[in-house]
């Protein structure tokens, strides 16, 4: 693949996954052209070569950290690896995109935010949720002031589990939901409180259960699991005037409107009122403009780059996210006790 001109250069660590899917569409991306490809898995790196043979293919992530062409580095890894490799890129100087968490710990989190801000360099992470057009279509509601003040949101997202899974399902599941509730409510979390379950086996929660509270009485509360037979993706949010409703598992109405119930029972037939009702107001299902959220969010960070910005989905929700589950992985181990956040 040539370089054209203005075109960033790009290399990405790591191939399992969800590394095939960042390969593909920052390839696809106008204005970027991803050079290298690092993963330890030989096998990883025989399948990229065999389906993109322009890339250059490496074992040695030094290799990458050398190359002066390179502007951006994605980090597509495990978690524990997060802090370590994206330290080194942004220290070469390089923009930095991690997949969600941002990284392990909320001191490792921290320290990558705080170097991308003295480097002044873009430090993307990967809460792919915000950049959905049923999400941004949240937003937009809630930010009209049409439905009043947001009163609090249940979110649910739970499958069947990894045979073996290396991190709980806070760690695995909640990072999404929690960005999306940090998201919405506008404002950092002030406290946390969780529960965990093992059933299974006894090595990591597999079902858990977190509550999210903001300022006011705005909270959120999250449901996630590896036992569900289904795949489920919901996002229900309530607000003084009325509800929204988010199914991603829905292949076509996604996004449902709802505006505040009535109930002419009391006193019916006083006021005006000629028959009894009960129930939902009036529901609205807008249209959402096609795109998929990956390429929103890896063409946000291209932005990000060449406009010396940071993305939507930066330093501070990763801050937060992060601050967030590491809260919740305490409260659990504490018997749901709050945890304050600062």
């Amino acid at each position: 693949m040539k370089k054209t001109a203005n075109a960033l250069t790009l290399a990405q660590v790591g191939c399992g996954y969800w590394g095939p899917n960042l390969l593909r569409v920052f390839r696809e991306l106008e204005g970027a052209r991803v050079k290298w490809l690092c993963d330890l898995d030989p096998g990883r790196l025989s399948w990229a070569g065999s389906r993109y043979p322009d890339l250059s293919l490496t074992r040695d992530y030094a290799d990458i950290l050398r190359d002066p062409e390179v502007d951006a580095v994605i980090v597509a890894t495990v978690v524990v690896t997060h802090h370590r490799l994206a330290r080194a890129a942004l220290e070469a100087g390089k923009h930095v995109f991690v997949e969600k968490p941002l990284a392990r710990s909320l001191a490792e989190a921290r320290d990558l935010a705080a170097l991308a801000a003295r480097k002044k360099r873009a430090l993307g992470v990967g809460h792919v949720f915000l950049y959905h057009p049923a999400v941004s279509a949240i937003k937009a509601e809630l930010s009209s002031g049409r439905m009043g003040k947001l009163c609090y949101m249940d979110l649910t997202r739970v499958n069947p589990g990894p045979p073996a899974p290396k991190h709980d399902v806070f760690w695995d599941m909640a990072p999404h939901d929690v960005a999306l509730a940090i998201d919405a409510a506008g404002e950092p979390p002030r406290w946390v409180r969780a529960t965990g379950r093992r059933y299974r086996q006894s090595r990591v929660d597999e079902a858990g259960f977190m509550e999210i509270g903001f300022s006011g009485s705005v909270l959120a509360r999250v449901h996630v699991g590896w036992l569900s037979s289904r795949r489920l993706r919901r996002v229900d949010v309530y607000a003084e005037r009325g509800s929204l409703f988010f199914d991603d598992v829905e292949p076509f109405e996604k996004l449902r409107i709802v505006s505040q119930g009535r109930d002419t029972r009391v006193g019916g037939g006083r006021g005006g009122a000629r028959h009894l009702y009960y129930g939902a107001g009036d529901i609205r299902i807008p249209a959402l403009p096609p795109g998929e959220p990956l390429r929103a969010e890896c063409a946000d960070f291209l932005d990000a780059v060449r406009r010396r910005r940071q993305p939507l989905s930066g330093p501070g929700i990763g801050v937060e996210v992060v601050k967030a589950l590491e809260a919740a992985a305490r409260s659990a181990a504490r018997g749901g006790r709050v945890e304050k956040l600062r």
